[in-house]
């Protein structure tokens, strides 16, 4: 049996982005380059560090161990019904 870890995460998906909080002049610019962000999990905020790119019309956000680290997870994030959602994917 495979066991459940508290921040077991999904790939593809969508995770509500709670932080950076989406604005009246909120943008994915905020997810570029070195950031972090917050996702709900179940109620349970969890953050995200990493690096971020432009991917099209998402942000392409590499999850790190820490700042320069090795790679955790792969993230396609998007700006959705006034927020912005997360998606694991699964592809380095």
């Amino acid at each position: 049996m495979t066991t459940q870890h508290r921040n077991s995460i999904a790939s593809g998906k969508p995770y509500l982005v709670t932080a950076p909080a989406a604005g009246e002049d909120a943008s994915l610019d905020a997810f570029l380059g070195d950031a972090e962000f917050t996702i709900d999990i179940g109620g349970e905020p969890l953050v995200i560090s990493g690096h971020g790119v432009t991917h099209g019309d998402l942000v392409r956000f590499h999850e790190k161990t820490t700042v320069g680290g090795k790679d955790v997870r792969v993230w396609h994030i998007t700006q959705r019904s006034g927020g912005y959602v997360a998606e694991s994917q699964a592809a380095f």
